[in-house]
């Protein structure tokens, strides 16, 4: 048995598409739901609750209080640092604004950058690493839109290389918007 046929996590991830599973030929590394068929929030909560090590994100659309709560609570543990870069257009919103008003300011490793890209254009990524090896991306962004109601996507990947690569490009656009 492989290390991937042994994780819970994934073993789990299927409860939340929508006839309960993935095909037989489904890609051993890949984990794809749809809004608004597959449960996107229940998936995207249950990775983002493995995290056990560090936490990095770089997303578009900020509006979901269940997930800020789950990823405050991350925050307030010293050994799991939580970065995330937010879009400053989508940031701006009242709701979105209460949301990062509650993150806390004096925890090391922990930090909410608001910007955009090195270009002067919207950060659009939606992105995060867990742990160094689970990958969540796609079109979703986070509220209860984006991952119940709209025609989005969410796909979890489990594999160290990619999650390393995409670990630099959110690095990347926490770099830049450091010098905004």
């Amino acid at each position: 048995m492989t290390s991937i046929e042994a994780d819970p996590l994934w073993g789990s991830l299927s409860q939340f598409k929508i006839f309960g599973a993935f095909g037989d030929s489904y890609p051993f590394s890949m984990r794809r739901f749809f809004a608004p068929d597959d449960n996107v929030h229940g998936a995207l909560m249950a990775v983002l609750s493995s995290a056990r090590l560090s936490i990095a994100g770089s997303m578009y659309g900020y509006d979901d209080d269940e997930v800020n709560q789950l990823l405050l609570k991350h925050a307030n543990n010293p050994n799991l640092p939580v970065q995330l870069a937010l879009d400053k257009t989508q940031a701006g919103g009242a709701h979105e604004k209460a949301l990062i008003a509650e993150w806390p300011k004096d925890i090391i490793g922990n930090r909410i950058l608001i910007g955009q890209s090195r270009k002067h254009a919207i950060n659009h990524l939606k992105l995060f690493v867990i742990d160094g090896l689970y990958t969540i991306g796609g079109s979703t962004n986070l509220s209860v839109g984006g991952e119940g109601a709209q025609n989005n996507e969410l796909i979890v990947v489990r594999d160290p290389t990619y999650a390393a690569e995409s670990r630099a490009k959110i690095d990347l656009c926490h770099s830049e918007m450091e010098k905004q």
